[in-house]
């Protein structure tokens, strides 16, 4: 169960003043769990005091083991580096308006404005979080055709002049 490297280092901490301490409520429950370790009740016992499964437990004293009480944070989501940074949302704006700016033409699409925060950010984000990436920023994804890359302006001026006259 418990090596003596572990126990070893669970004796090191005060763990039920440092949950008393904590804020957050799911690290306050690891370290009431690892308090409950360290007085030498296994697994099962801390599991249905708190009423978590046991395999939680035996995952959080992994962390511990591996990583300290830092570690009993949690894990960082894969999603949670993936985002565009606050300083550069507006260099983001900048460049979306500069996208559409530089079509001849055309929408710019979700799927535009993913490649460009992969290429220019080195952010990943689907196309529903490109949306909503958006959305945040109050910017509206759907924009009118700001000229179609077929319209012939000579053949519009002529057709407005002919239907202006009639």
């Amino acid at each position: 169960m418990l090596t003596d490297e572990v126990l070893q280092q669970l004796q090191r901490y005060n763990f039920d003043l440092l949950a008393r301490q904590e804020l957050n409520g799911q690290r306050r429950m690891r370290y009431i769990a690892l308090a409950h370790l360290k007085d030498g009740k296994n697994f099962t016992e801390v599991a249905s005091a708190l009423r978590v499964t046991r395999h939680a437990v035996m995952r959080w004293l992994k962390w511990f083991a591996s990583g300290g009480v830092d570690r009993l944070a949690g894990v960082p989501h894969y999603w949670s580096t993936q985002r565009l940074p606050k300083v550069q949302e507006e260099a983001f704006r900048q460049a979306v308006e500069q996208l559409q700016a530089s079509r001849g033409g055309g929408r710019v699409h979700g799927e535009d404005i993913r490649q460009l925060l992969a290429e220019q950010f080195a952010v990943t984000y689907s196309l529903n979080g490109v949306y909503d990436l958006l959305k945040r920023l109050d910017m509206a994804w759907i924009t009118a055709r700001s000229m179609s890359p077929h319209a012939d302006p000579a053949k519009q001026a002529a057709f407005q002049k002919n239907f202006s006259s009639r």
